[in-house]
């Protein structure tokens, strides 16, 4: 059994074991999912190797790429990272099967995934195999939240308040990338000033910040152009970074794509909505959340994560222009709702 311990994951991911070639990260923190996946990518990759993104419409329309990607010499030398995000119901244990039979050389495979039951096949291959690593990823505890927020304080150069600490972290917790995106938040408000304190904790982490990235990632997923250009635009002149912004369309896609999964497996729209976990509030707001469950399929769903994924990489990498990259690929994803009717 390879199920690595929730409090070894970052140590382990941080230094690549060649013996380990596949590596299945997943969990109920969608955050720390993505969060572990494209930093252990760009561990493996360095400097000098590849990225290669995968979705399950590729394999569904070649099903043996994922095992030819992996063996596969990289053009420009060095190592490659496979990422492949897993959604809906097709399989993919055959084609691992064979890469742990046959380990590949010069490629990692990084299976991203949502929750997995103990008795899912995929999980079971993966837990089985001395070759891969299954990586679970839980909401943080109040220990996991003040190393983050020691870690951004510290980068950004500022201080926080004991008071502000302990009400940030009622605040925050649920999803790793929302929880360091709420935390750089603060850090860019607080510079210049003596730290962070509690009343700034009230004014930037309140319902009205929750509202309004609601009607943003809202208005992309409906299609609505000028809805989300305005209240994308009334976001960052209110001081909301972009890659929040791009951090919370990523949470709805995700939760997207596990509701067209729970509809495949016979359940409704409404009673999904219903059930979400966190609770989709105002309750005025599930129906429009309902629709656009029907309207997206999979693979659309799986574009626009794979578009919004890169969004939120180069603007981390292109300060300057942050904001701007954040925006136009959301524009490009409300390109690709499907239309009523």
């Amino acid at each position: 059994m390879v199920q690595v311990k929730p409090a070894d994951a970052d140590r382990l991911l941080a230094r690549p074991n060649a013996a380990v070639r596949v590596v299945l990260i997943y969990g109920d923190d969608e955050g720390l999912v993505s969060e572990r996946a494209n930093r252990f990518a760009a561990t493996v990759a360095g400097k000098d190797g590849e990225h290669l993104r995968l979705d399950m419409a590729a394999l569904s329309e070649d099903p043996g790429r994922l095992v030819d990607e992996a063996n596969s010499i990289p053009m420009f030398g060095g190592q490659r990272a496979i990422s492949l995000r897993v959604s809906g119901n097709r399989s993919i244990e055959d084609a691992l099967a064979a890469l742990l039979a046959a380990p590949p050389k010069d490629s990692w495979v990084i299976v991203i995934a949502g929750e997995l039951r103990k008795s899912s096949p995929l999980r079971k291959l993966v837990e089985e195999s001395k070759g891969a690593w299954a990586v679970p990823c839980y909401a943080d505890t109040a220990r996991d939240l003040d190393r983050l927020i020691d870690d951004e304080t510290r980068a950004a150069g500022v201080a926080i308040a004991p008071e502000a600490r302990e009400l940030l972290k009622t605040l925050i917790g649920s999803d790793r990338l929302m929880s360091r995106a709420e935390v750089q938040k603060l850090c860019l408000y607080a510079i210049g000033s003596p730290g962070i304190t509690a009343d700034d904790v009230r004014a930037l982490i309140g319902d009205g910040g929750v509202a309004a990235l609601d009607e943003t990632v809202d208005a992309l997923a409906s299609g609505d152009a000028a809805a989300l250009d305005r209240s994308y635009r009334r976001l960052v002149s209110s001081g909301t970074p972009g890659f929040v912004v791009a951090g919370a369309a990523q949470r709805h896609f995700n939760f997207l794509e596990k509701a067209r999964a729970a509809i495949d497996d016979g359940q409704s729209p409404d009673s999904v909505v219903r059930s979400a976990v966190p609770p989709i509030y105002p309750f005025s707001r599930q129906p429009a959340v309902a629709r656009q469950i029907e309207r997206w399929a999979p693979a659309r769903i799986e574009r626009a994560l794979s578009m919004l994924d890169t969004a939120v990489r180069d603007s981390r990498l292109n300060g300057n222009l942050a904001d701007e990259i954040v925006g136009e690929t959301l524009h490009l994803v409300a390109t690709l709702a499907p239309r009523r009717g």
